[in-house]
């Protein structure tokens, strides 16, 4: 459908997972796609294999990598002014979606877990935004979108540092929205459940049956299944483009309908 024609995007986590999709599908549609990845020889690779896909070239869009830990400021900085002047000064989405998490109770989190994940979730966010919005402004359009979770919401006992960056990217997110909805500028964000992606692996490894586990939290779901990182992208799309353009301060829950069930019955 070309939705996102000529558009510029950055992606930031976009080697694997939802942010691969999301690569993926921006191209597809038309865009000019940056993603960020912290492992150059995974990202090149990945841009490789996304620009030979049949759909980027139907779609007129392309893909390139760019090297960088999204919590280094001045990394964050060079990207963003990277792709703005090799696109004639434009920028028009941002999708923040890079996120690690480390599986443990509090108790057992150490001031360095704390660090790495508030870093990469939270903080990289807010760069990548700030960075963003000047040439967003300038153009009086752009829409900002963040990856937060289920767990932004709610809780879960073995990822406490995890869940309170993604409830802070819902802070930042509506406050970024009232602060530049006058100039044009969208920031709204996507709560995913359970996601079939390599994060989500990690977190079923963590537990002493993982295959048991995973059945577990597939029964959850009232449709009996988690999320393919295709369904989180499409919403993505949706977002984007011109059919949300008064979506703005909010969120999109991409949960299968799990927060609306208080038990099984």
């Amino acid at each position: 459908m070309r939705r996102l024609a000529e558009r510029v995007a950055i992606v930031t986590g976009g080697s694997r997972g939802i942010g691969r999709a999301i690569v993926a599908a921006y191209a597809a549609e038309g865009a000019h796609v940056v993603f960020t990845g912290r492992d150059a020889a995974t990202g090149e690779a990945t841009a490789a294999a996304l620009a030979l896909r049949p759909e980027t070239a139907a779609g007129g869009g392309s893909v390139r990598f760019e090297q960088g830990d999204v919590g280094d400021e001045a990394r964050v900085a060079a990207i963003v002014d990277a792709t703005v002047a090799a696109h004639g000064g434009r920028l028009d989405i941002l999708v923040n979606n890079a996120a690690i998490q480390k599986e443990a109770r509090l108790l057992e989190q150490t001031v360095a877990d704390f660090h790495a994940v508030v870093n990469v979730n939270l903080l990289g966010t807010f760069l990548f935004s700030r960075a963003a919005l000047p040439p967003m402004i300038a153009r009086g359009a752009g829409v900002i979108i963040n990856l937060s979770s289920v767990l932004g919401l709610v809780a879960d006992p073995l990822l406490p540092v995890y869940a309170a960056t993604k409830a802070g990217i819902l802070g930042l997110t509506r406050a970024t929205a009232l602060a530049y909805a006058a100039d044009g500028i969208r920031a709204v964000a996507i709560c995913p459940g359970d996601v079939d992606t390599e994060l989500n692996e990690q977190y079923f490894a963590s537990q002493p049956d993982p295959v048991a586990f995973r059945y577990r939290i597939e029964a959850e779901y009232p449709g009996r299944r988690i999320a393919s990182v295709d369904e989180v992208a499409r919403v993505a799309v949706f977002l984007a483009s011109d059919d949300a353009s008064f979506i703005n301060a909010s969120h999109v829950l991409v949960d299968g309908g799990i927060l609306s069930r208080l038990y099984e019955v």
